[in-house]
């Protein structure tokens, strides 16, 4: 299996190509996520792994149609960011992402970008970013808990809804499939 970790920054990821803008981590490959195309061939990868990368690029839909270009019929893309009702915490965020952005990359949608075709395998919001709840204290984590549970039953009502009674969710993660 082929797998890419794209803007791995300082997670260099063992079994990866793993891809950065920034020399100083020592990258496997530089290169900036906002040029495109990718130094890839076409169907190149059966993984492609982007933690906290998109928000960060000037065009979510330009890199949704590269990820779709290197990624194999039936590969796997996983991406954890921001959630839309945490993102803009972060001053180098460009792009809010909610639980509809890959109804925008799927050909049964009449509003669909690139000629793309991705199919939803899994998502799932996280009030407190998935691995960082370690540290904080048991009320938190046991809150966190039962919060993540109760979002995650009816994604769209938190969205709507619940999100802005618990102040957001700082990620949202998806792990979807490349139809081609």
């Amino acid at each position: 299996m082929k797998k890419l970790n794209l803007g791995c920054g300082n997670v260099l990821m063992e079994g990866y190509i793993n891809l950065d803008n920034n020399p100083n981590t020592k990258p496997d490959v530089v290169h900036d996520l906002n040029s495109y195309p990718y130094p890839f061939a076409d169907s190149e990868f059966d993984e492609i792994y982007l933690d906290h990368v998109i928000e960060h690029l000037e065009d979510s839909i330009a890199l949704m149609q590269e990820l779709y270009r290197i990624g194999k019929n039936n590969s796997t893309i996983i991406i954890k960011c921001p959630h839309f009702s945490c993102n803009w915490f972060h001053p180098g965020h460009k792009t809010a992402i909610s639980s509809k952005f890959f109804t925008f990359f799927d050909n049964k949608n009449i509003e669909n970008y690139g000629k793309t075709n991705f199919e939803v395998l899994e998502m799932k919001l996280y009030w407190i970013r998935n691995g960082y709840v370690v540290n904080r204290s048991l009320a938190i984590r046991i809150t966190n808990k039962i919060i993540n549970f109760v979002a995650n039953l009816h994604i769209g009502f938190a969205e709507r809804v619940w999100c802005y009674w618990f102040g957001g969710f700082e990620e949202i993660y998806f792990k979807v499939k490349v139809i081609k």
